[in-house]
């Protein structure tokens, strides 16, 4: 008796942890399609077509010194956008399908340039976006901006050190090691370089992200929620 008792007990919470299983993995998908609906994912393509085109158009930001082989672009410019406007794990995605497309059709490094890049911008995009869904007002842009900017100067050094400057070294003929060495020897120039990079491309989201913000905003109330608006109206 007392083993079929236990028979029936083990049977019972095998059938409420199957039951509980089922449950979260239907809460991920229900918040999964919240998340991942038509008009943000068409945002996303947008927004990486755009960065992805504009990160073609790259110049020597500082032409004549020791590091003018490092181009400035500001295809960041749509991450960030894309961070603030449409989520942080947007923001990482439109990153991650930029420098994926940019390695497959323009990339010489084998995707470790891109590699790079990605980590790069990722403290850049995440630290503003994730406090921006709590505080969304024009004074948490600014400082989260300011945060993002040193962050990702700060991450830049060991990601330039052991990932960047080896992998274009490497790129035009050199080696992985001479790569580590020309970083140290031209740290502080890099360093220059990716704190003017990071600060041009937050001045230009603060002036274009709120009449921008506001176009989103009302296109998403549009097409993602036309039963709502039909009640509103009525």
């Amino acid at each position: 008796m007392e083993n079929n008792e236990e028979n029936i007990s083990a049977e019972e919470e095998s059938a409420c942890a199957a039951a509980d299983g089922g449950k979260a993995k239907r809460n991920i998908g229900a918040n999964f399609a919240k998340y991942f609906t038509a008009t943000r994912i068409a945002y996303m393509a947008l927004f990486v077509a755009l960065s992805y085109a504009v990160g073609l158009l790259d110049f020597s930001l500082l032409p004549g010194s020791p590091v003018d082989f490092l181009k400035l672009d500001f295809s960041n410019v749509f991450v960030l956008l894309g961070g603030f406007s449409l989520g942080p794990v947007a923001g990482v995605i439109i990153a991650v399908l930029k420098e994926l497309l940019h390695a497959i059709t323009v990339g010489h490094t084998a995707f470790v340039g891109e590699l790079a890049n990605v980590l790069f911008v990722l403290p850049h995009v995440l630290i503003p976006a994730l406090i921006y869904i709590k505080h969304k007002n024009i004074k948490t842009v600014l400082w989260t901006l300011a945060v993002g900017c040193v962050s990702a100067c700060i991450v830049s050094m060991p990601v330039n050190y052991f990932l960047n400057f080896p992998a274009f070294t490497v790129a035009f003929g050199g080696t992985w090691e001479s790569g580590k060495q020309l970083f140290i020897d031209l740290w502080y120039w890099a360093l220059l370089f990716n704190f003017i990079k990071t600060v041009s491309i937050s001045a230009i989201v603060v002036l274009i992200y709120k009449p921008l913000s506001h176009l989103i905003k009302m296109t998403s109330e549009k097409f993602d929620n036309p039963k709502k608006k039909k009640k509103t109206q009525i």
